[in-house]
């Protein structure tokens, strides 16, 4: 994969489907910086990724039964305040359209329910 600059290079990758391991490579060999993502969610635990300019972020959330969705934000904050999350265009969308779900790591594992 190429470097990812921006918003726009990461929600090219969400569009095309990518699993969260691949996605924090990519973002570590892109220079991105990740700290602990802390409220905001009740879905479980996840990470901010800031671009390396400080214009985007992303939080990549994980659930406690393993699946993972992303949001791209248009500020270097992971949703702080004033800041919005991104649909597949690059434009401020709705919580449906801002959410992004990451491919299964193991498309083989096998959930009980």
């Amino acid at each position: 994969m190429s470097d990812i600059f921006d918003a726009e290079d990461i929600l090219n990758l969400l569009v095309s489907g990518i699993n969260k391991t691949t996605l924090e490579t990519e973002l570590t060999a892109s220079n991105w910086i990740s700290t602990p993502a802390r409220g905001g969610s009740k879905s479980g635990s996840g990470m901010i990724w800031t671009s390396p300019d400080n214009q985007s972020s992303m939080r990549i959330m994980t659930q406690s039964h393993g699946s993972s969705y992303a949001r791209v934000y248009n500020g270097p904050g992971g949703g702080a305040p004033g800041e919005q999350p991104l649909n597949a265009f690059g434009q401020p969308g709705t919580r449906a359209e801002t959410h992004f779900n990451l491919l299964i790591e193991n498309p083989q594992q096998n959930y009980e329910l």
